[in-house]
């Protein structure tokens, strides 16, 4: 929410949402917490097509149509696999419905105040349509997943992955790197914790761990460091502040990448077929690095255990256990083998939305059901309160038969005793 309402506070962004003079085919947004954006489908009239960087998650699914199947499809926080325990799937249950609820009655309703006190110009706040309902007319998500690196879920058409659509072919590195990765006869490693985590602010304990396991190694190690103004450096590492990722991870010479296990880096080394250690911070790099270690290409250690012991055991496993290696490059097959390339479908359903100024038969009509309709809920209570309702009146109709049925035996009876005792004083 407060990154939503930074970025509508721009003056820029303001004055854009003043402007009255352009006219758009189509509004590509972000699909991560920023829901109040789609406000700008609403001001240009235009069809929506958002993009998922991070993955499949459940208010996606429902967007489109879906239920999310809590029983084999974890919440994206958990550090679940799809066979998940009895104890897992409560837990699972009770994380995805408590966002689903959260999400629901706080959140969305937070963001609709924010898009119509920023987009109040537009026209009065009461006509707007609810972000709720401008999600639901999104017409394509193009979400940042691989059949091959995710487990099976239940999918539709508006959902279109489109993982390594980023990745570009490699292109030619920089001399000093070139020569650096080229004379790395025994191979070379590349160490990168991405843009966020830096690798100068590393504790002093951590860093001098790095430093004494990368010197003992017969490999070369390429190490993205923020600071170049380094003392004590391993004759055998580079540092730079900067660089070229993928074109590096490229190179024939790669033998292992070190990484903090962000979805682009963790891509681009699938891609790329170079097993990986993982050292993940937060977010959705835990759950990337639990994927890659189920799949065999890859190591885990926490930031926290890191020391010399565990550090060079770990790098040592990968260096020379050769199905490490062999398992990354199979993962390399399988990501690589789609039926276009990721970027030329991503292309295909954009152009297809403006074409058609919209897509909303990519989804399902269950978007408007809820939860209990789209279950069947309401038509199993049917069947079974008319169930119910037959045996009641199935009983009370047996009931009441039986005792017409006997009521004239007993007047019979009734009649029929005192003569009997009149009979016995004649006697």
């Amino acid at each position: 929410l407060a990154t939503t309402q930074h970025a509508l506070e721009n003056a820029n962004v303001q004055q854009f949402i003043e402007q009255d003079d352009t006219d758009f085919d189509l509004v590509i947004s972000e699909q991560f917490y920023q829901e109040a954006f789609l406000m700008f489908a609403h001001k240009y009239r235009a069809p929506i097509v958002t993009i998922g960087t991070l993955g499949y998650a459940d208010y996606m699914d429902r967007a489109m149509g879906l239920l999310t199947p809590w029983s084999f499809v974890p919440h994206p926080i958990l550090l679940y696999v799809d066979e998940m325990s009895f104890s897992q799937r409560c837990y699972n249950f009770l994380i995805s419905a408590t966002d689903a609820l959260i999400r629901k009655y706080y959140y969305l309703p937070k963001q609709d105040k924010l898009a119509k006190k920023y987009f109040a110009s537009i026209e009065g706040p009461e006509s707007f349509p609810s972000v709720h309902e401008l999600e639901k007319s999104i017409s394509v998500m193009l979400i940042n997943s691989h059949v091959s690196t995710s487990s099976p879920r239940p999918t539709i058409s508006g959902l279109v992955n489109v993982a390594g659509a980023h990745i570009k072919p490699e292109n030619p590195l920089p001399e000093d790197i070139e020569r650096f990765l080229d004379n790395a006869s025994e191979g070379a490693i590349f160490f990168s914790l991405g843009s966020y985590v830096k690798s100068s602010d590393m504790p002093k304990d951590k860093l001098k761990a790095f430093f004494e396991v990368f010197r003992n190694l017969k490999q070369k190690v390429l190490w993205k460091f923020e600071d170049e103004i380094m003392v004590n450096v391993p004759k055998n590492v580079m540092v730079r502040k900067w660089l070229p990722q993928s074109d590096i991870l490229a190179h024939r010479n790669i033998v292992l990448f070190i990484t903090h296990g962000g979805m682009f880096g963790s891509q681009e080394g699938i891609y790329r077929g170079v097993p990986m250690l993982f050292i993940p911070f937060y977010g959705d790099q835990h759950r990337n690095a639990l994927k890659a270690e189920r799949a065999g290409y890859a190591l885990t250690l926490n930031f926290a255990d890191v020391n010399i012991i565990t550090l060079g055991s770990r790098i040592n496993e990968l260096l020379t256990n050769p199905t490490y290696t062999r398992l990354a490059r199979k993962a390399s097959e399988l990501f690589r083998d789609n039926l276009v390339p990721p970027m030329d479908e991503a292309m295909h359903w954009i152009e297809y939305v403006i074409r058609h100024k919209g897509a909303k038969h990519l989804k399902a009509s269950a978007v408007d059901l809820s939860w209990w309709q789209y279950l069947m809920w309401d038509v199993i209570a049917f069947y079974i309160g008319a169930v119910v309702l037959t045996i009641w009146i199935v009983c009370r109709t047996l009931r009441a038969f039986r005792s017409a049925k006997h009521k004239p035996k007993e007047q019979k009876r009734n009649v029929l005793t005192p003569k009997s005792k009149t009979t016995k004083k004649l006697k």
